[in-house]
């Protein structure tokens, strides 16, 4: 059956899930795109539904919605879409267990989040933290540049207090343009990396927790590096 009618309530739900909010109260997402899809499956993410556009295919044994293109459309956030999308339920965050974890703070960018949660994973940082004011890694723009990281990577949101109970077990590692060389770091067994704000970076909070210091050494003018790219770089030092 081709859904054509937007008083149906799988097409009243997609559309709220396009709200933080929404999102939030459900604990439901939306992904669009093939691989992304193909990625979640993979995964074995809690996909509720996959959604198709009439005049696309997708074979999965899952539960599968078509609407017809005018809806379709309507539903869509991307400017070219494929036709195939999903509602994933959100993962249930698990106990931190890594020796490297990644403590994102205030990251407001949706991309840089994004990236730095496929960067993680590239790089071996299985658990990430988020301070209470990030951005939703569950935006759009955040799961596209995730790639599919986000369904295997454990990424927990917690209370600068409940960052703070970390220190009896980790070393607290944080980036900033007075600190160490990071080629000259000795890698503590348990650490967490810390990133900080774009614009500002790290809060006041996360700074006193800190252990030590490092930074990226760079030539000609260049001042600093996108949070993301920086957060790469060092992550991959840490290797």
């Amino acid at each position: 059956m081709i859904i054509k009618s937007v008083s149906n309530q799988n097409y009243k739900l997609i559309n709220k899930l396009k709200n933080k909010k929404y999102r939030e109260k459900e604990n439901l997402f939306i992904i669009e795109s093939r691989k992304l899809v193909d990625e979640a499956i993979s995964s074995s993410a809690n996909i509720d539904f996959i959604f198709l556009r009439s005049d696309v295919s997708y074979e999965t044994n899952l539960k599968s919605l078509v609407f017809d293109k005018a809806l379709f459309n309507k539903l869509t956030m991307l400017k070219s879409s494929d036709g195939i999308g999903a509602v994933i339920r959100k993962p249930v965050p698990k106990k931190i267990s890594s020796k490297k974890v990644l403590l994102l703070d205030s990251i407001n960018d949706p991309g840089n989040i994004g990236t730095m949660i496929r960067s993680a994973e590239a790089f071996g940082f299985n658990d990430i933290i988020l301070s209470p004011d990030c951005v939703d890694i569950y935006n759009e723009k955040a799961l596209r540049a995730s790639m599919g990281s986000v369904f295997r990577l454990n990424i927990v949101k917690l209370t600068y207090d409940e960052i703070a109970s970390f220190k009896d077990s980790y070393k607290f590692l944080a980036a900033d343009m007075s600190g160490l060389d990071i080629r000259e770091y000795k890698s503590d067994s348990n650490i967490i990396l810390a990133i900080g704000n774009e614009a500002n970076g790290l809060g006041k909070e996360v700074r006193s927790l800190t252990d030590t210091f490092v930074k990226i050494p760079m030539e000609g003018d260049i001042e600093s590096l996108n949070a993301a790219i920086a957060a790469s770089i060092i992550m991959n030092r840490l290797m």
